[in-house]
Formats: C-alpha cells, structure tokens, sequence
C-alpha cells in the first residue's frame, strides 16, 4: 500500500545496504588538495550529516573509524531509522545518532553546524522542494571550508533510460501483491516487450544493456533505483547552479579517475574541453564526451586556493596505504580515453613500497624502492594509482590507533549477521574508510579456520560457486593475498 507521507519514495520496501567510500573524509580531503583547494581539516573534531542515509550502513562505518567525529544520519523512513540504530547500538558507537525526519523537518530542529553533508543518490530521487530544503539545511548549518558530496543520476548518459523507468514505474503500480513481487512482474514485462521487437530497445543500447543487468539484481534495490515516482537527471551545470546557491564551488569528482582529463578523455576531446573557460560548461562537455551515466561530485563552501606551500605541507604529511591486495594491483584501466596503461617503471615501486606498510609522503620519499625518485615523480606515482584504485589515503598513524577498537566493533557486528548473505564492506583503522570483502572472504575472516579446514568449511557454508573462479583458488587467494593484505589495514589481527 502506498503511504501517503512518502512524497512519492518507495518505503514499503528495506533498501539494500551498502557502503560508498566516495563519501569517506579521506576521499573528500584527496579531492581538495588534487584541486589545490582549502578545506575543513578531518584530522580534528568534524561533524558529517548523511542525508537519506537508509540503512545508515555508511555513516555507521564511518563512525567506527573517526571515533574523534559526531556522525548524524537522517531517512524518513522509521525501517531504515530502526536497522540503523540497532547497526549502531551492535557496534558500539557513541559517535553517532540517526534520526528519523523529512528534509523539511531536518531544517527546523537541527541546530548544530556541519563540517560535511553528504547525500547518495538522494538528488535524483526527491521533488523539487526537497531538494530546496537540503539547499537551505546546507546553507543554514554548513562551515566555511565544509564540503558537500552529492550523486546523482546524470545526463546526457542516462536518457535512453528514462522512457524504460517510466515503463517500469507505470506497470509497477498495477496489481496486487508485495512490491517486490510487482517489480518482478513489471520487469518481465518488459523483456517481453524486449523480446516482442519493440523498436525503443533496438534504438537504446543503454536500456537494453540495463535490461540483461536487471537479472542479477536484488528486487529491492530495484525498487529504490527505478520505482520512484520523482525519477531526475541532471546536467552537472544545473546541480553546480544549484548548489551556487548556498555558495559551493565545484573542488572535483569523489570517483578520483574522473579529475583526470588524460585519463577520462581521449586527447582530441580533453583538446576541446580544455579551452573551455567556464568550469560548470567544462565538467558537463566532459560528461557529454563520455556519455556520463551517473556523477559523484565534490562541493567546498568558500573555496579558496592554498599557497603552494601549503598545499606542498599537506601532501608531505599525508598517509597513504594500499586499497587492495599488492597481487590485485593493476596498471591499466578501460576509461572513456580507452585502455589507459601506466608505465610499471612509473608506477609500480610506489606499489611496492606501500605494500611493506602504509606510509606518508615524506616516509615514501625515503623508501629504497623509491630511490631516484624527486618529489614530482612521487606525486605523479601516488596519484596515478589513486585514480586507478590502488592506492588510497590513509588516517594519521595516531588517529588509527584511536580507531582500531571501534572498527574491531564495527566489524565483529556485521561479519557474522546471517541475514545479510553475500558480500560486504568491513572497516579499516588505517584507511579511515570501508574495505570490500567478497563471499568466500567473509566466509573465512568470520570464522578464522585452519588454513587444512579451510575449504570443508566453505563448501558447507556456501556450497560450490555457480560461476567464477574454483573454490580452491578463491580459498587459496584468500590465505596467500588478501588475508596478509587485511592485517595491514588492521582489519583483522
């Protein structure tokens, strides 16, 4: 049954959990020095506000780590509230509250100010006047140097998606039965139309693409994506307009690839963007250049260049650490420029140098892989695997020892919980952030076997893979790479 103080939101439907480390303070730091760029500084006592934060997944993760920070989640929906709090009350966080609000209510009760406020996905799925609320919030609560992190469903990319959402939505709301029962239906409806030769497939390789990924997704997460009844996409000039208004300057992309012209672009396009002078018409060429799907943008209010020196300071004393096994490393990436590959002599001894330990840039300036390399090269290094994912910034070292017995909390409470089956994301004292752990991973970090029980003790938890790699292999990755990997990052003793 619709509920009339949903404003059109699906609630009658958990939405899924998950984690985006995109919203991570270490992410939004990366962002604004990259940019040359003053910000608040997450090393001291900050405040982060998480708009629509379901299931408060994020934000409790979060917590676990910067136990030296308040957190506050916010979702009208009392189901999400209620997982949120019992997440945050297994955990044992004192850092953090959820409270169960609308946006409109979140503006008239809230009355502290905020270093961050970050909203996943939220922008494209609220009407017109809730997005004016959380323009006001930001502008009555955000701090000088605060950041904003907002994401959104973007054009042109998504246009061909539209009509196929509209189809979905419209046939969703007929029938009886639980939402996510009509989902199903609807969605088979439309692969019969799909199948039938209607013609809007054939002229919409995107939609037909989402189609076949619709077989693999969790109806519930379908739901929350397309079943909304306010379903926006935005040029990113509108959004940076929008967020003008509460004087935010656009500081860069959480998904650190995208601030990378040469990487993102082919050359003849990053040409012709680059004699752009207007920043807002810049980023959405770029967007037309790549067909750009979705956006995660970075915002500063009153955002002002740091000195050189400055700028230089910050970088000396950031720590940095491995965002995934040495083994998993990887050189090159398929990008909107093509298959980008780095140069191993380049890039491969930074790799090497944080796979011994995390380091700050002046510790990494001295480690003997390193030799020979002059402060320009070691930030190209660094950066360059950053936007590949491979490496990422890490917590001071004092700030990781004050956070090891929260994420120890953290990850005590979800890693066992059996309803929630399949993969997920654990949290990491080092990277201040959220670490990925797929099936066979958690299986085995939650129950520790014996390397020789090892896979007896997969096998009777989750039965041999349908697809992927052998059991055996997965089981032997586990022990050999990611396990050392996940004591680094003191997920794990």
């Amino acid at each position: 049954m619709e509920q009339a103080w949903s404003a059109g939101y699906i609630v009658d439907v958990g939405y899924t959990e998950g984690f985006y480390r995109e919203q991570a303070p270490g992410t939004l730091r990366l962002v604004a020095l990259f940019a040359g760029l003053r910000a608040v500084d997450v090393d001291r006592p900050f405040t982060y506000y998480e708009l629509g934060c379901g299931n408060g997944y994020t934000t409790a993760l979060l917590a676990a780590v910067h136990p030296h920070a308040q957190f506050v989640g916010v979702d009208f929906n009392p189901t999400h509230v209620g997982n949120a709090r019992r997440l945050a009350e297994a955990a044992g966080l004192g850092n953090v509250r959820f409270v169960e609000q609308s946006f409109a209510e979140l503006v008239q009760t809230e009355r502290g100010e905020a270093d961050i406020i970050a909203f996943h996905g939220v922008w494209s799925w609220i009407n017109d006047e809730n997005r004016r609320h959380i323009l006001e919030f930001i502008r009555q609560r955000l701090k000088p140097g605060g950041f904003v992190y907002v994401s959104y469903n973007a054009l042109p990319g998504l246009a061909q998606v539209a009509p196929l959402q509209r189809l979905l939505l419209e046939h969703g709301k007929l029938g009886a039965g639980e939402r996510t029962e009509r989902v199903k239906h609807s969605v088979e409806f439309a692969a019969r139309l799909q199948q039938a030769g209607a013609l809007y497939f054939a002229a919409s390789p995107l939609a037909k693409s989402r189609m076949e990924s619709f077989k693999r997704l969790d109806p519930r997460y379908l739901a929350h994506e397309y079943y909304n009844d306010n379903w926006s996409l935005f040029y990113h000039a509108d959004v940076a307009r929008d967020m003008a208004e509460a004087r935010l300057s656009y500081a860069g992309s959480g998904n650190f690839i995208d601030n990378f012209a040469q990487f993102a672009l082919r050359p003849e396009l990053a040409k012709i963007v680059a004699e752009i002078a207007d920043p807002a018409l810049a980023e959405t060429v770029k967007d037309f250049a790549r067909n750009a799907v979705f956006r995660r943008d970075v915002y500063i209010r009153g955002a002002s260049k740091a000195p050189r020196p400055e700028l230089e300071a910050s970088l000396k004393a950031m720590r940095f650490a491995l965002a995934r096994p040495r083994a998993a490393c990887k050189l090159s990436e398929k990008t909107g420029a093509g298959e980008v590959t780095m140069q191993a002599e380049a890039y491969a001894p930074v790799l090497d140098a944080l796979a011994r330990a995390p380091m700050t840039f002046e510790e990494l300036a001295r480690a003997p892989e390193l030799a020979g390399f002059d402060a320009n090269k070691l930030r190209q290094g660094l950066f360059g695997m950053a936007a590949l994912g491979n490496v990422w910034p890490a917590l001071p070292a004092a700030a990781e020892a004050a956070a090891r017995q929260g994420a120890a909390r953290f990850n005590n409470a979800v890693l066992g919980r059996p309803e929630q089956p399949g993969g997920i994301w654990v949290a990491s004292p080092v990277l201040g952030s959220g670490v990925p752990l797929a099936t066979v991973d958690r299986a085995l970090l939650h129950a520790q076997p014996k390397p020789e029980r090892a896979l007896e003790h997969v096998r009777k938890v989750l039965g041999e893979p349908k697809e992927g790699a052998p059991l055996e292999e997965r089981v032997k990755r586990f022990y050999s790479d990611v396990l050392p990997f996940l004591r680094q990052l003191r997920v794990t003793d």
